[in-house]
């Protein structure tokens, strides 16, 4: 009897011994307020609770409708989520990582795209594609080896190194109030869907310096490149400033589109798309059409602080765009993680490239209190045989009022002025609306 207690004892000594080497975190962040839009179709209208922002796609177009609305605002300052990470040290500075990250909504539902809304009222439903489509852990869901010398590996849904860098460098760091946080489009070099991808990223830091890389394969079948995201980064970051240089580009890269119930789909314009297959009539609620393109990227950023309370952020996106590379391939392909149905694909049929520029500041007027402003200029170039490029300009102010460490209560407000152009570019919209502004009150709380 003795000997068993002994050897209970040492097992239960052994258990705590190993699990003290390993550490799990729960960890997450809700964000939730009230918002106004002008020049808006409905809030709350879609599981997102802010349809309707007049830069919810990746296109930067303004709403159809010249109505005011006045809802609840979800992911005002950050998108609202929950996640697990964790770490087990396997001695010589090395260790395992893992995390599993999902968004949510402010009405409990899982963050999603609402490209697959389909509703008869299309005016009320101003939808965006989104690389969240409704994946339990469509945030992040990765494991890997860190190591102090040689930096870490990480394999798994995770960032695009664009997506990485545009929080620290955005100086309205905020969802709802700035167009290169809200829109996955810039983080994703083109397209959204593309700001999160599945595949290998090793970071490496070393005094300052951060040297970064990203290879997500598209695993088709007797097609190396098709769907492949690549990518790299250098950069150098002191206590005072930072400058950052990112390339990446993605071969058959995907956006998606919501469709109109009951639309049957033919053949696209084909002087914007090429039709590439149709499944005919949309029978389901979820319907997609696809539009494949090769996407282009650089991204150079740069912050200083000029003061102790002051401190200056800019950055420079060029975006490239431009027919595909293996659109044969994905021919009656369900080609989306979210398991929307895929009632056609089409194909750019043109290349052309879009400028993205943004500088602001942040001044930190007392430890509690913090303000924010920001420009944001988006300017699509004209291409062969078409119209002058449009357009856009966003000016963005937000405060911050620090309750404790972890929760903080903020006001932002952004508006947006559009010049009318061609339709892959900044538009007016149906009635000829080229501005609105969006405002709001939040309290953000992390965990």
């Amino acid at each position: 009897m003795k000997k068993s207690l002994l050897a209970i004892a040492a097992m239960t000594a052994f258990a705590g011994a190993a699990q003290a080497q390993s550490s799990v975190t729960v960890y997450g962040i809700i964000d939730v307020g009230v918002m106004g839009a002008t020049n808006s179709p409905n809030l709350n209208a879609t599981p997102w609770g802010v349809s309707g922002t007049p830069y919810a796609s990746s296109s930067i177009k303004t709403v159809n409708t010249s109505g005011q609305a006045f809802g609840m605002m979800t992911g005002g300052e950050s998108m609202s989520r929950l996640g697990f990470k964790g770490s087990e040290d396997l001695g010589g500075g090395t260790k395992a990582i893992f995390d599993l990250e999902m968004g949510f909504n402010g009405n409990g539902s899982v963050a999603a795209s609402n490209a697959g809304v389909t509703s008869g009222n299309k005016a009320n439903v101003q939808g965006g594609d989104s690389a969240l489509q409704g994946q339990l852990f469509g945030r992040a869901a990765y494991a890997g080896l860190s190591n102090d010398k040689f930096g870490t590996i990480m394999a798994g849904r995770q960032q695009n190194l664009m997506l990485d860098n545009i929080g620290g460098y955005d100086p309205v760091n905020a969802q709802m109030f700035s167009p290169i946080n809200f829109s996955g489009a810039y983080g994703g070099g083109g397209f959204t869907d593309d700001s999160r991808v599945t595949g290998l990223k090793y970071v490496y830091k070393n005094s300052g310096f951060n040297g970064n890389l990203l290879y997500a394969p598209g695993g088709v079948s007797g097609q190396s490149t098709a769907g492949t995201t690549t990518g790299a980064q250098v950069g150098y970051e002191a206590t005072k400033w930072g400058v950052q240089a990112i390339a990446s580009h993605t071969t058959d890269a995907t956006s998606l589109t919501g469709v109109t119930v009951g639309t049957a789909l033919t053949t696209a314009n084909t002087s914007t798309l090429n039709w590439i297959s149709n499944n005919g009539t949309v029978a389901g609620s979820n319907a997609v059409a696809v539009t494949l393109a090769n996407t282009t990227a650089y991204m150079f950023t740069a912050k200083y602080q000029v003061l102790d309370a002051l401190t200056l952020k800019a950055g420079y996106e060029r975006e490239n765009f431009g027919t595909p590379s293996n659109s044969q391939v994905y021919s009656g392909l369900p080609i989306t993680p979210s398991g929307y149905s895929v009632s056609g694909v089409y194909a750019l049929a043109y290349n052309y490239s879009q400028n993205v520029a943004w500088g602001g500041a942040n001044y930190q007027f007392t430890p509690a209190i913090k303000g924010s402003l920001g420009y944001y200029y988006v300017s699509t170039l004209s291409y062969a045989g078409k119209p002058g490029g449009g357009t856009s300009q966003f000016f963005s102010a937000l405060a911050d009022y620090s309750l404790s460490k972890r929760t903080n209560l903020y006001a932002g407000v952004m508006a947006n002025n559009n010049s009318a152009s061609n339709g892959y570019a900044p538009t007016t919209g149906a009635n000829n609306i080229t501005t609105s502004v969006t405002y709001g009150l939040g309290m953000r709380h992390t965990f």
